[in-house]
């Protein structure tokens, strides 16, 4: 089962979540394993439309694959070049103490998601990734 949508607003999150909701609810993966990928997807939205865009508008490609093993996510965007898999991940602990926001969504990222990969195609930013079925 596989769903491809287009983005085009931060507004549309509550969209993008019911989908991943849905997704794996007509797959039968466990309420554990969407609320994931939300977690996941939201952190990658909300962070296209306040980094890529700066608060604007523009589009946000979404794939969702539901499989046995999981559900397999395809973020695809056309801002700046952006490999969040060549950041070291940040010392919250650090951040927290120094006042400095920012840096969870790397962790959570790298907590939640397997098979991580990232390219950069026709001047679109492409990260996919897999949520394992927990």
């Amino acid at each position: 089962m596989m769903e491809n949508r287009v983005f085009h607003s931060l507004r549309e999150l509550p969209d993008l979540l019911d989908l991943a909701e849905n997704v794996c609810r007509r797959a039968d993966l466990p309420e554990s394993t969407a609320f994931r990928a939300q977690v996941v997807l939201e952190e990658l939205f909300v962070n296209i439309f306040k980094h890529a865009y700066q608060d604007g508008d523009g589009p946000a490609e979404i794939t969702l694959e539901a499989a046995p093993e999981g559900i397999w996510l395809r973020v695809a965007d056309q801002g700046p070049a952006f490999d969040p898999l060549n950041h070291k991940t940040p010392d919250l602990q650090k951040r927290f103490e120094q006042g400095v926001p920012g840096g969870a969504g790397l962790v959570l990222l790298r907590s939640m998601a397997q098979e991580l990969r990232y390219s950069r195609l026709a001047d679109k930013n492409i990260l996919e990734m897999r949520i394992n079925r927990v």
